[in-house]
């Protein structure tokens, strides 16, 4: 019942702030003018975001094929593009990304990969991509100062949120990984805490879990000894990663044949909305990501490209590798599914009896 509840509200407000999108867009223009403005986009130009977005999905992949051949249990590259695309597709229809990286771990164990594994693969993935988004927000902090102050009150508000969250993320993230004996008792403090505020709370549960999670990253933080530059090299993927994200309002902005803002200035100010609904508990950031992208680039593409603009990126970097990786996703289960029926039939008498022949002859 709970969970109907909170899917319900979920549903609710992504569906309440994509209709205050469409109300914002329709205020300023017609439905014709924003038809026009869409056809005017120099498609040739537009199609460099499919590589882009391909490289996107690839980064995350190469990562992924870095760690577990780290660990002993490598599978080939495509196999890892395949993880990475089930992880694109669930984190972006659940709340705040949740759905991505189990699906990501159950895939990965459909392969052979044990659990423990997947789980490592996933938290050093994280690590690196928290890491990426915190040194992005940064360099657009410095870069993109004079933008940031178009932003607004309430967007700022959510990128300030939005910060302290990925940096508290990857001080803790650190501190686990190097440091578990002071983790272990700030773990524990805080359940002690929230057992004295909340007295029916299952503190032996939550402690065992702690420990769970503590142990996984002592499991990093040896593959990390062992492998030192793998955790540089996870960085650097995800912050390429991010590029390719990032760079997607600039491909839009020349495709409509504007100038006078550079590719570093338009990617900071992208990288800081990002960052100011990456932690909403919406999917996709669906309808947040719609609203800030209008409020921060209208000084970019101007109140006549603002709407097409950011209906043109949304559609680049996030619906149409939506669509693409549901179709991988898709494809790679009716695989699956196919191939017990396969077996089945290899398994046959008659075929068993054919298959011995040769190898008897052998």
């Amino acid at each position: 019942m709970k969970k109907r509840l909170k899917n319900a509200l979920c549903a609710g407000a992504v569906l309440a702030l994509l209709a205050w999108t469409v109300h914002t867009i329709f205020q300023q223009q017609t439905p014709g003018q924003l038809a026009s403005a869409l056809l005017g986009a120099d498609w040739r130009v537009l199609l460099l975001g499919v590589p882009l977005m391909a490289l996107f999905l690839c980064c995350e992949a190469k990562a992924t094929h870095a760690i577990l051949r780290a660990l002993g249990c490598a599978q080939p590259f495509r196999r890892c593009a395949y993880y990475s695309s089930v992880g694109f597709f669930f984190s972006t229809i659940t709340p705040s990304a949740t759905g991505g990286q189990p699906a990501q771990v159950v895939a990965m164990s459909r392969d052979g990969v044990p659990a423990a594994s997947g789980a490592l693969d996933m938290l050093l993935v994280t690590i690196g991509y928290n890491t990426a988004a915190m040194l992005w927000g940064i360099y657009a902090l410095f870069t993109a100062g004079g933008l940031t102050e178009r932003l607004g009150g309430q967007v700022g508000l959510l990128l300030g949120l939005g910060l302290a969250i990925f940096a508290l993320l990857d001080i803790f993230m650190f501190l686990f990984l190097f440091l578990p004996g002071p983790a272990k008792r700030l773990l524990y403090g805080c359940i002690a805490l929230a057992a004295r505020v909340y007295p029916p709370l299952d503190r032996a549960g939550l402690e065992a879990r702690a420990d769970q999670h503590l142990a996984e990253y002592r499991r990093g933080a040896g593959l990390i000894r062992r492998a030192p530059a793998l955790l540089v090299q996870v960085v650097g993927l995800s912050m390429v990663q991010l590029a390719c994200s990032y760079a997607m309002p600039y491909v839009v902005y020349r495709a409509f044949g504007l100038s006078g803002f550079g590719l570093g200035e338009i990617m900071a100010l992208q990288a800081l909305c990002a960052i100011a609904v990456g932690y909403l508990p919406l999917p996709g950031s669906a309808g947040a990501a719609e609203n800030v992208f209008l409020r921060g680039f209208r000084l970019i593409y101007g109140e006549a490209l603002v709407a097409p603009a950011m209906i043109l990126s949304r559609t680049l970097n996030c619906y149409l590798v939506l669509a693409a990786t549901g179709l991988v996703l898709a494809a790679g289960r009716s695989l699956r599914r196919a191939a017990p029926a396969a077996d089945q039939k290899s398994a046959a008498p008659g075929a068993a009896g054919k298959a011995a022949g040769p190898e008897k002859a052998a």
